[in-house]
């Protein structure tokens, strides 16, 4: 895997500015063909096919209007075809959103860059980790507050419910060390965009999806998109999907409600024609344009994989084909989704959701649909990733027999024991005591080692098949070993008592009496 691990919003709108966004939505939910169309349906169907998709859509704006609208494959397993209206959650293509939310406190006065966000969040933690005290507003948005890559992220959360569900995620995340000193360098984090939202919320005294939905879909006329669980409009969503041994498997997964600003929107292919739009134009909702944003503030990510160079705000910032390049992937384990910015080539936006997600197929595999499609529009010859079948079909089924195998070993144990009784075998000196122990220790040291720092969590959700199988070998071989260890230790006890005392001083060997 290349990647890491890869995850809104003041008032500022005149009304005819709000009816002029609301048009363009409205023109926008219909598919929309153009002359491109053919090139792209070509490049969707054929990687779809190669990766099995079960359902994806996209949206093309360039030159100032949509010209590519489209769904393609089901949206879930009752064969529901999947339209330009479908809902899919967007994962870390969230974070854009966020960045508007943000830009717009900024302008208000309610924020500012380079204020520390400890006071605004002191009230949820009675002592933040050190060094947090100087995090700013800016750092959180372009992770570079010291928090770490794992903290924050799906599947290493609780999921709280009830509307205090934010308030209790932040008390979770600051009771996290920080990976390093705030601004030392760039380290993402799904951390920093839950603690921008509950620092919204401070400043706003509102609940932050719906200061979303009056920052930024009201404005901009999204009408198709949400940020809670219980909205109505979640009953049309798509259904995600998780890979195992290299087929898809529909699954439920919770919707976060307090992990909205850094990976729990749900949006629409139409809505995200508008959303680029309004970056393209530089809507007056949209604090900074696309170019804007390109221009602005950039930390250098460290990272190769392709459009992820630099991080600005709320964006990936990088160049494709000598084009300067805004882009945000993202996945939550079951959904994928990639919008993609290029204000100097004609205007162009990209965005591409679907309704599966496989991190192991790497980094170009996951996101190839949209890299490919931003090839294409560049006039450059779009080039097809393979996943791995190594991370996607073979390791998988590695660790699974590498469980089948512990168990099969701790099966037999537990069955000489049954059969046979348990052993009186005396141990000899530190030597024998150590040859009867170390495996067993070394089976706990294993098992229990995993279970408590690896982030087991965080694998089942985004790689089931694996971190299932994991999380399993885990659990028997501490089993397994602690079998091992309570034997050697009951054997030996109990060899000592069946071991006849020492005579007697006068009285003949045949007359010691003992017990068995």
């Amino acid at each position: 895997m290349n990647t890491a691990l890869r995850a809104t919003i003041a008032i500022v709108v005149l009304s005819g500015a709000v009816v002029l966004s609301s048009g363009v939505a409205a023109a926008a939910q219909s598919p929309v063909r153009t002359d491109s169309s053919s090139d792209i349906d070509a490049w969707v169907e054929q990687r779809m096919a190669a990766r099995g998709l079960p359902g994806t859509a996209v949206a093309v704006v360039r030159g100032g209007e949509v010209v590519h609208l489209a769904g393609y494959g089901v949206a879930d397993d009752t064969g529901r075809t999947v339209t330009p209206d479908t809902p899919f959650i967007l994962g870390s293509a969230s974070k854009p959103f966020t960045g508007v939310v943000i830009g717009q406190l900024v302008e208000e006065g309610l924020l500012s860059w380079d204020e520390p966000v400890w006071p605004h969040l002191s009230h949820l933690v009675d002592e933040p980790p050190d060094g947090f005290e100087t995090a700013t507003v800016e750092q959180l948005l372009t992770h570079t507050a010291g928090l770490g890559m794992i903290v924050g992220t799906a599947g290493t959360v609780t999921i709280h419910e009830g509307p205090d569900a934010l308030d209790r995620r932040v008390d979770e995340l600051l009771s996290r060390r920080l990976a390093a000193a705030p601004g030392e360098g760039f380290n993402y984090s799904n951390a920093g965009f839950m603690l921008l939202a509950a620092v919204t919320e401070q400043v706003t005294g509102r609940p932050f999806a719906d200061e979303l939905g009056d920052r930024v879909f009201d404005p901009l006329g999204m009408t198709g998109s949400f940020a809670t669980a219980d909205d109505p409009r979640a009953a049309d969503m798509a259904t995600g999907h998780q890979q195992w041994f290299g087929r898809w498997r529909p699954v439920e997964l919770a919707y976060d409600d307090a992990g909205t600003a850094m990976g729990y929107i749900a949006s629409t292919a139409s809505d995200l024609a508008t959303f680029m739009q309004a970056h393209l134009d530089g809507h007056p909702a949209i604090p900074a344009s696309a170019a804007d944003i390109i221009t602005g503030t950039v930390v250098p990510t460290g990272w190769d994989t392709p459009l992820d160079a630099g991080y600005g705000h709320g964006w990936f910032i990088d160049e494709r084909a000598g084009t300067p390049v805004a882009s945000h992937p993202g996945s939550l384990g079951h959904f994928t989704a990639h919008i993609l910015l290029a204000p100097d080539a004609d205007g162009l936006g990209i965005a591409v959701v679907s309704n599966a997600s496989a991190f192991l197929a790497g980094h170009e595999a996951q996101y190839d649909i949209g890299l490919g499609l931003l090839d294409l529009l560049l006039d450059q010859q779009p080039q097809p990733s393979t996943p791995s079948a190594l991370m996607v079909l073979v390791v998988p089924v590695l660790a699974w027999l590498v469980v089948a195998a512990l168990l099969a070993a701790l099966a037999r144990d537990l069955a000489r024991l049954r059969v046979h009784g348990l052993p009186a075998q005396r141990r000899r000196g530190a030597r024998g005591w150590v040859r009867a122990l170390l495996p067993g220790a070394v089976l706990i040291a294993s098992g229990g080692g995993l279970l408590i720092a690896a982030p087991l969590g965080l694998a089942r959700h985004f790689y089931p098949d694996g971190g299932w199988a994991v999380t399993a070998g885990a659990w028997i071989a501490l089993t397994w070993g602690l079998v091992r260890v309570v034997t050697a230790v009951a054997s030996s006890a109990r060899a000592r008592r069946l071991q006849p005392p020492a005579a007697t001083p006068g009285v003949r060997k045949s007359e010691a009496i003992w017990e068995p």
